[in-house]
């Protein structure tokens, strides 16, 4: 398998899946929506992954992508952080209302540029099996915390819309995570991951999953009009 393979089977084919499930319930609004959310989720991931493949967190085969790299990121992983918010986004909108109507007040995130470091010597982080927990929640919690402050509310009136999807779709992409490692898709330096693996799956990539989803559902409720989920008290 390689990794234009794993995102038609565990990413386009699910989404139009769901797309014909959802077809008498979804709106145009919601999809703008989701478009707005990837593109925010592409700003702000891009750096982030650029640098653990630059530094050798994780790593992806020449034989296993189209050879097309943008910096250090073959291209279908730039696709991929497209295709993830469309295929938890659909699955987050099961758990709520319908009848959606854009309302751009809502739009209050944080993005961060494309940071690319061009030197011979490799600059990994100095905590070493930690380097990927570190990198992880160093991102991403900064990000969970610009959307609680953005919102407290909001997210905890709509809790379970979160944790809900953000969970189903953590195990999914778990799965398909694991398929993939067993393809060599792409893999991780274990001398900068703590070595907990569940199956063959690293603990850290586990929370990397669990943190974007998070972040997508998150995210969409903080978007979303109050009308179309529960009142603020």
């Amino acid at each position: 398998m390689t990794y234009i393979e794993f995102l038609l089977i565990f990413t386009v084919i699910p989404i139009f899946i769901l797309l014909f499930l959802l077809r008498k319930y979804l709106d145009t609004t919601y999809i703008k929506w989701l478009f707005v959310v990837s593109v925010i989720a592409f700003v702000a991931t891009a750096g982030w992954d650029n640098y653990a493949v630059y530094s050798g967190i994780w790593h992806f085969p020449e034989d296993k992508t189209l050879g097309i790299k943008l910096f250090y990121v073959p291209v279908e992983e730039y696709i991929f952080f497209f295709l993830q918010t469309y295929t938890t986004g659909l699955v987050q909108f099961i758990f709520i209302k319908k009848n959606l109507k854009l309302n751009l007040k809502n739009l209050s995130f944080l993005i961060t540029p494309v940071l690319i470091f061009q030197t011979n010597e490799i600059m990994k982080l100095p905590f070493d099996k930690y380097n990927y927990l570190f990198h992880l929640f160093s991102w991403g919690g900064i990000f969970i915390l610009i959307q609680i402050i953005a919102g407290r509310k909001k997210i905890l009136n709509n809790i379970s819309k979160i944790v809900l999807p953000s969970f189903i779709m953590t195990l999914y992409f778990s799965i398909a995570d694991s398929i993939s490692i067993g393809y060599g898709i792409w893999d991780f330096d274990p001398m900068q991951t703590i070595g907990v693996r569940i199956f063959n799956i690293p603990l850290e990539e586990i929370l990397f999953f669990l943190v974007t989803n998070i972040l997508i559902t998150e995210a969409m409720i903080l978007f979303l009009p109050l009308k179309y989920l529960k009142k603020e008290h």
